[in-house]
């Protein structure tokens, strides 16, 4: 199983891959996790829309990271923004949306 860093590498990797110009200064993928589904969306410099990576492979590492970092029923995410550097540096924010869980949920019933 792929361990926590190695998603980190690919996700730096699969964004790197998908910028088409040299000029950005932070690239951001926002990321939605639904059962096992996973939504992404790219954004360059803040606001810019570029075309995120994605597909089984990627999709799979993000649910591993899913299943690891809320083991035990710590750390409950659904969403997640994903920053990354021309340098390789990154950052992850976990975040939980109620709203978008009741939604789900409210979905499922009908």
């Amino acid at each position: 199983m792929e361990t926590v860093d190695d998603i980190y590498e690919k996700l730096v990797q699969a964004v790197s891959n998908s910028i088409e110009t040299n000029t950005w200064r932070k690239a951001q993928l926002h990321l939605e996790v639904l059962g096992t589904s996973v939504d992404f969306k790219g954004y360059l410099n803040d606001n810019e829309r570029f075309n995120a990576p994605g597909g089984f492979s990627l999709a799979k590492s993000v649910l591993n990271l899913h299943s690891i970092t809320t083991e035990g029923g710590n750390n409950k995410w659904n969403r997640a923004i994903f920053t990354v550097t021309p340098d390789g540096k990154f950052n992850m924010e976990f975040i939980w949306d109620q709203a978008l869980q009741d939604e789900v949920d409210f979905l499922a019933k009908t």
